[in-house]
């Protein structure tokens, strides 16, 4: 009965993701096409070329631009959003479309077993935006300590101190949080417009473990949890490019171009001079007078450099590419991993479920008054950080949570599914058939993440193609505390779900199931959620660190973000970050571009005509 009652579902839920798929569809390429009739660049010299118009990209087009002297050239690779990436409910159905980079790892020795070829799959923005243009809109700044640590590794000027201003800047708080929230910046910050009633039993939960509820993003002790705050601007998604770049596309000192895929830095004696990239099948030159800015995110810098000389010598000449400067590019990759726990099952219609929710009246409520279940960003209800024992800094936590009021199987197993890459057989099959009722779709979610993760990976080049895939390699659980840290996570969270009252009256519990693979080990016990977190292996979107910046030979830039050894060039984005913050990533992207674009009007000051007073006669 089930199977026939999920069959008809399935048949009928499905129309709606393939209707927007083919809208997207029909849209991008309808845009793709347009673009084509701009006018050519080629052989034209800008003061700066920014490789990426992503959530760095973006801002440094719009702070570069503010300069009338600056002639500033921005190459994106994907094309621009359309109003339904805007929809934050739908964000999930972006992966694996065209504005998806659809990224893969290697397969993974310690994880990601539950996932086809044991890959797990790296989504980043393709488009206008980046990655900002994808992902689940959730702002967190980070612990103080995570750029003190920075400065203290040889960065001057990335202290928290010397950086905050820059949050600052960046942040248009339209939620009036009280305290150190930016008003005027480009950036909208807002409460989350939808949460479930499962908020507040999560609050009196956190409230009778002895957690304080606050601002986490103001209040330099960490440990905690606070409602989401979310970058949405009257329910629509707040992506750089909407905010940072939209408002100021027609400067016309500022050219933008669209599905422009840069393939290599031209560098000559020792200085970037130009861009070559591809366009619509044609290989077009730009020149640089000042600066190339290389924005392309963690894994495509990376690729961007290597591809252009600048990487591990041995394997640059493994490749027949000629080497310009013998950087460690590729190296310190770094990203946070979860888990999803769950799913949870209620005995209450108090969830995120879609086929209940989302309707003529929540779609109305939406478009008339940004409200409603289609500003949900993740679905997720409460967000917090504790401590595990390995952890020395209470102030300073180590594990993220979140609370999602929605699991894997609310899309009836659609497309949710897909975007990790899961066996869909097996997990399907074996799992959640098992427990899964398309009359009562009350199930939650928890995600326990590793912000300071101990394990680091490496991006590596396939060939000296542009277009070959890269070889991402997170190198996941290979240091075991890593494991032990989210086993523990799983733990602490456990104890506080199965010890709320306000949980209890709901009956809220995990099935007593095992997980494909774990049938061997005692369910719940330790060793069933070691052998657990190997497989149902979760990316964050968090990756970070491939163009690490630091004053010694680990670093590909120093504290100004310039490459070593190659003059004009820059790298502005998450692969900078010497260690991962202990946080959502893209603020301190943002952040980043924001403190880079002053660094770069400093080292190319504008000298304003004197004013000439008449004398009188």
């Amino acid at each position: 009965m089930i199977s026939v009652w999920h069959n008809f579902v399935y048949t009928v839920v499905i129309c709606i993701p393939v209707a927007l798929s083919m809208l997207a569809f029909i849209s991008y390429w309808t845009e793709f096409m347009s673009s084509a009739l701009e006018y050519n660049v080629a052989d034209e010299e800008f003061d700066f070329i920014i490789v990426g118009g992503g959530s760095a990209g973006a801002v440094l087009a719009n702070r570069l631009s503010e300069e009338p002297s600056y002639k500033v050239l921005l190459l994106e690779a994907g094309g621009a959003p359309i109003f339904l990436t805007g929809i934050p409910a739908l964000s999930s159905l972006l992966q694996l479309s065209p504005y998806d980079w659809q990224h893969k790892t290697v397969p993974q020795k310690n994880a990601c077993g539950a996932m086809v070829d044991r890959r797990c799959a790296w989504p980043t923005g393709k488009m206008l935006g980046g990655t900002s243009g994808i992902n689940y809109m959730l702002y967190t700044r980070g612990h103080p300590y995570d750029y003190d640590g920075w400065a203290d590794a040889g960065n001057p000027g990335w202290s928290f101190h010397e950086i905050k201003k820059y949050f600052l800047k960046s942040e248009r708080n339209i939620a009036n949080h009280p305290g150190g929230h930016g008003r005027n910046g480009y950036l909208p910050v807002d409460d989350s417009r939808f949460t479930t009633p499962l908020e507040k039993d999560y609050i009196n939960m956190v409230l009778e473990e002895g957690y304080q509820v606050k601002d986490l993003n103001i209040n330099a002790n960490q440990t905690g949890f606070m409602v989401p705050h979310v970058t949405l601007d009257n329910g629509r998604r707040g992506d750089t490019y909407r905010s940072y770049l939209k408002p100021v596309i027609d400067r016309p000192n500022l050219w933008i171009r669209k599905h422009a895929r840069a393939v290599k830095v031209d560098i000559k004696k020792g200085k970037a001079v130009g861009v070559i990239f591809t366009r619509y099948g044609e290989d077009v030159y730009v020149k640089a007078k000042k600066e190339v800015l290389v924005s392309a995110g963690t894994l495509n810098s990376a690729k961007l450099l290597m591809l252009s000389g600048i990487g591990p010598k041995q394997h640059l000449e493994e490749l027949g590419i000629k080497v310009r400067a013998d950087l460690p590019v590729g190296q310190n990759l770094q990203d946070h991993l979860t888990t999803m726990l769950g799913p949870f099952i209620v005995n209450e219609t108090v969830t995120f479920e879609p086929g209940r929710l989302l309707n003529y009246f929540t779609f109305q409520d939406y478009f008339l008054n940004g409200d409603g279940p289609m500003t949900a960003t993740a679905a997720v209800d409460l967000l917090g950080f504790i401590n595990s024992r390995q952890n020395n800094r209470t102030d300073n936590p180590d594990i993220q949570l979140m609370f999602l009021s929605s699991s894997l199987s609310a899309d009836y197993w659609t497309h949710l599914y897909k975007t990790f890459r899961l066996e869909d057989k097996v997990v399907w099959d074996e799992f959640f058939i098992k427990f899964y009722f398309p009359r009562n779709m009350n199930q939650v979610s928890i995600l326990p993440v590793i912000v300071r993760p101990k394990s680091v990976g490496e991006v590596k080049l396939k060939s000296k193609s542009p277009v070959d895939s890269l070889l991402v390699d997170p190198k996941y659980f290979s240091d075991p505390e890593d494991k032990d840290v989210l086993v523990e996570a799983i733990r602490r969270t456990l104890d506080m779900v199965n010890n709320s009252r306000h949980l209890k009256k709901m009956d809220y519990k995990l099935p007593t199931i095992p997980f494909p693979g774990c049938e061997k080990q005692e369910l719940f016990s330790d060793g069933y959620w070691h052998c657990y977190v190997t497989k149902m292996s979760l990316t964050m979107y968090h990756p970070v660190g491939t163009c690490k910046m630091a004053p010694d030979n680990t670093g590909v830039v120093n504290h100004e973000l310039k490459v070593r050894g190659v003059d004009r060039l820059r790298v502005v984005d998450a692969s900078i970050m010497p260690k991962i913050v202990s946080a959502n990533t893209n603020a301190p992207v943002i952040m980043i571009a924001e403190k880079a674009s002053d660094m770069i009007k400093a080292t190319w000051p504008v000298t304003k005509p004197k004013s000439r007073v008449k004398e009188e006669l």
